[in-house]
């Protein structure tokens, strides 16, 4: 849906993009945004934990991102989520802010995007401008075997419209099979990798905005949207991977769409640094950090400043993967330098890292 001015009667689409914790939400964002037709777009980021640092790497593509902290949509934060779309909505009428024709919401790793239909069908001021245009579900296929055991991993499957592969590149053919035939058990959505959707976006009309009808239409078993506009540069799986024949139908609640409101007993831990960090006392803590941790880590994300360096990093790490670092813009100098970590299977007597670790020798 195209709506070219927020004073009609036309409402305006809302896209939630889902996924387990450090599947790539953020980064397919980023790159969805910097496509033409991503003007006029808004985007709402879900923080969980007690600080947002996901924040800091819209700046320098979009800076009309809007930060929801403190917990995952599915609990606390329909009544944020409703006031902020409230606020944005009057605010453009308002010309207070530049106007906007689509709205993407990136959920917290641990939401049940469900809150966001939920919240869009039962407030009345939202159902009557907004409008629920469905849910991107990003799967990483590397770890998908790992995260599929917790109960949010399915539960974000089950919602999803279209389900987006990312990390195929670094992906076997074997691993590929598995996770889309696990994916398969749970949806009946259709698949595609990354690349392939970015690469149809291209090719597509860019005055159309990014959701809504830009998802594929399930026209049986092959996903013709990936066929019908291939990406050049994309590893080229075999059409038979992306297949999805799930049994029974795809469930989205309808009479009942109130999300559940459990989540695995993950434990999320917040570290805050007053001061810059030497880069290898650094190093070391965060190496001794991973091995101390091993397989309780799920996920690690930071925002950190480093001593004789203005410049502001942010690190990824994904089940003690670690990724290199984003060196963001000047303008990130002004969030609270921090980290936030995800750990599974925390013990009563586990010692949990702790922000002086990070500036001892």
């Amino acid at each position: 849906m195209h709506v070219t001015n927020i004073d009609s009667d036309t409402k305006i689409a809302v896209t939630a993009i889902t996924g387990f914790l450090g599947s790539g939400k953020t980064r397919f964002i980023n790159q969805l945004l910097q496509q033409p037709n991503a003007a006029n777009t808004v985007v709402i980021v879900n923080e969980i934990g007690q600080l947002g640092i996901d924040q800091a790497s819209w700046s320098f593509v979009q800076p009309s991102a809007i930060l929801l902290e403190g917990g995952c949509l599915c609990c606390q934060m329909q009544g944020s989520m409703s006031a902020t779309l409230q606020r944005l909505f009057t605010d453009a009428l308002a010309r207070k802010i530049p106007r906007f024709n689509q709205i993407l919401v990136e959920t917290s790793g641990l939401a049940d995007p469900s809150a966001l239909r939920f919240t869009l069908h039962t407030d009345f001021f939202l159902k009557e401008r907004f409008v629920y245009d469905g849910c991107i579900c990003i799967v990483d296929v590397v770890n998908a075997q790992k995260q599929a055991d917790f109960v949010e991993w399915p539960r974000q499957l089950v919602q999803a419209d279209l389900v987006l592969l990312s990390r195929t590149d670094s992906a076997a053919d074997e691993q590929m099979r598995h996770c889309v035939n696990h994916i398969a058990r749970v949806t009946d959505a259709p698949v595609m990798d990354i690349p392939g959707f970015l690469s149809a976006h291209a090719f597509a009309d860019q005055r159309r905005p990014l959701s809504g009808s830009r998802m594929p239409a399930k026209t049986g078993a092959t996903i013709s949207f990936l066929s019908r506009h291939p990406s050049p540069g994309a590893q080229a799986w075999p059409a038979s991977v992306f297949s999805n024949t799930a049994a029974g139908s795809r469930h989205h609640p309808g009479s009942s769409l109130a999300p559940l409101q459990v989540h695995s007993p993950i434990r999320i831990v917040t570290l805050e640094f007053a001061e810059p960090l030497r880069r290898s006392v650094f190093n070391r803590a965060l190496a001794r950090m991973l091995e101390d941790l091993g397989a309780s880590l799920l996920r690690a994300k930071a925002l950190l400043r480093f001593q004789e360096d203005e410049n502001v990093y942010l690190f990824n790490i994904v089940h003690a993967q670690r990724y290199p670092a984003q060196r963001l813009g000047k303008e990130a100098r002004a969030q609270q330098m921090a980290m936030v970590l995800f750990l599974d299977g925390v013990t009563a007597d586990m010692r949990l890292p702790q922000s002086a670790d990070f500036y001892v020798c």
